[in-house]
């Protein structure tokens, strides 16, 4: 019987702990939730205005380094180099 006892304690020390957990996060909410709000949009705004700058930039990538040989066609185990 004293296990069960042991487990009850345990279960209920875990939802003391987890209510407390949950008071704790709406009281800093209370009272940082309008700082934290205006944190957050003008981290938004930043990120907005940065994307239409790259957007804007109109870079276009480079790949023929990537592929290798520009003219080099491959198939049918032959190539052929224009």
């Amino acid at each position: 019987m004293q296990m069960q006892s042991k487990k009850g304690a345990t279960f209920i020390e875990y939802a003391l702990l987890a209510g407390l957990v949950a008071i704790v996060v709406a009281v800093a909410a209370m009272f940082f939730g309008d700082e934290l709000k205006g944190l957050f949009s003008a981290t938004g705004e930043q990120t907005e205005q940065v994307t239409q700058g790259v957007k804007g930039a109109g870079l276009k990538a480079n790949t023929s380094a990537v592929s290798g040989n520009s003219g080099t066609t491959t198939g049918g185990g032959s190539s052929t180099t224009k």
